[in-house]
């Protein structure tokens, strides 16, 4: 799925440094691509690892430019997304197919 989100975001496929054990997928024309899913901030909960809450989005790798974030739900505002300069998108909803 990581390389399906990250082609599908891009139009580039996922580096080949990607080590599957965080949430950043990598960073495309300065947008940082992330999958959220339960098991990857070792938090298994169903809100946990998969959800971005105020928590998720302090652990995750800091990126100075645009964030698309996938995961299955989003407990932050628009205006918080909007100057965090993230872009939510719902799994599996919005997976885009090409």
């Amino acid at each position: 799925m990581a390389r399906h989100v990250f082609f599908t975001e891009t139009g580039e496929p996922l580096p080949k440094a990607t080590s599957g054990k965080s949430p950043l997928l990598g960073v495309a024309r300065e947008t940082a691509v992330y999958l959220l899913y339960n098991g990857i901030l070792k938090d298994k909960s169903p809100d946990g690892g998969n959800v971005l809450t105020s928590r998720t989005l302090a652990s995750l790798p800091p990126h100075d430019g645009p964030k698309a974030v996938y995961g299955t739900a989003c407990r932050l505002g628009p205006e918080r997304l909007a100057r965090r300069r993230i872009t939510f998108r719902q799994i599996p909803y919005e997976i885009r197919l090409r």
